[in-house]
């Protein structure tokens, strides 16, 4: 019960009893996330809570007794006195750090257990979040690595690291720069992936309801880990170098290992665009991630023009400009959306 112990373990009562409020069920699903053993080990914390509903359903537990009990192994000033409830709810709902840890406790015939949790120490978590159209560019972590998230993603992460890991939570995309230490890997649970790593830099792409978890590698080695709950089929793992991309397809928990042949996978960050002689559609799909914008190509036949072009961190309209003249096209624009037409069909 160690990740327990390091957890809130009022909080732990407070999930099982959906009495949470919304930002306080993300920390422990974040919590949850990290590993299969902390699922494993609230699912334990439940099954003895509903011990607590037993034996006050069955009228066999005298908490003035266990409490009495409880006195002689902890000091007077720690604990409050509890009057009779009639149902775990109640008890909880009251005294969620003592009444429900120690009433546990105590059905289980170990006093010891409850003063391992008497003063657990919290993992406090923080969070950042990214909004709609909205890139945060490197949000310092705790132990000095960077982090950017692109548009509509959240980071959980402890406010202190502890422990022989330096864990993190990523819903959608970002981008980290880690900083290196060997004694303490950094760990980012990104949906059904996990991805470890000792100091490298490198995108992590887990859009809840996307059909894949993507991670690409800039500079260092990633070691990329399918999460799965089916004992048949065991977790898969690739190890990632520079240039090289990891793919988890969801659907079946498969894990492949690629070259990355995309060079504008952090052009969201960077508005750094290389175009090699593309389709005209791809270049627009890229320009709409990059820039958090609607492009629509009027006629069929201009998705599959081919462009050529550089741009660095260059704004959309020039952007925009440079295709329309190269192509002889028309460009209209209305707030954040833009219309390319063929000038032939104005004719």
């Amino acid at each position: 019960m160690e990740n327990i112990g390091n957890f809130d373990c009022e909080l732990l009562a407070k999930y099982l009893n959906g009495e949470t409020s919304l930002q306080e069920k993300e920390e422990v699903e974040a919590w949850l996330s990290q590993s299969d053993k902390n699922r494993e080990e609230l699912e334990h914390y439940k099954t003895m809570l509903e011990k607590v509903d037993s034996f006050y359903q069955a009228k066999k537990f005298d908490e003035n007794q266990a409490w009495k009990a409880v006195r002689t192994q902890i000091s007077p000033d720690k604990v409050r006195p509890i009057q009779q409830q009639k149902t775990r709810k109640e008890v909880i709902a009251q005294f969620y750090k003592y009444a429900a840890i120690v009433v546990v406790a105590l059905l289980l015939g170990s006093v010891t257990y409850y003063l391992g949790f008497r003063n657990p120490d919290k993992a406090i978590y923080g969070e950042v979040i990214s909004a709609e159209n909205q890139v945060l560019n490197e949000y310092v972590l705790p132990d000095g690595s960077l982090v950017t998230l692109n548009t509509n993603s959240k980071l959980l992460f402890p406010k202190k690291f502890t422990g022989n890991t330096r864990e993190v939570t990523i819903i959608g995309e970002a981008f980290f720069d880690v900083q290196r230490n060997p004694d303490q890997p950094f760990v980012i649970n990104a949906g059904n992936a996990q991805v470890k790593v000792l100091g490298t830099s490198f995108n992590v792409s887990a859009y809840p309801g996307a059909e894949t978890v993507e991670v690409v590698v800039q500079t260092g080695k990633v070691q990329v880990v399918s999460k799965t709950t089916n004992a048949d089929k065991p977790k898969e793992e690739v190890f990632l170098t520079p240039g090289e991309k990891g793919t988890l397809l969801i659907s079946n928990n498969d894990l492949t290992k690629t070259v990355n042949s995309n060079p504008n996978f952090l052009a969201w960050k960077t508005h750094d665009l290389i175009f090699n002689t593309v389709p005209l559609h791809e270049v627009v799909e890229c320009l709409e991630k990059a820039y958090h914008i609607e492009i629509n190509l009027m006629e069929p036949e201009l998705n599959d023009l081919l462009y050529e072009g550089h741009f660095d961190q260059k704004p959309i309209d020039f952007v925009l400009n440079v295709i329309r003249l190269t192509f002889d096209l028309e460009l209209s624009v209305e707030g954040k959306h833009y219309t390319l037409t063929s000038r032939t069909n104005n004719q």
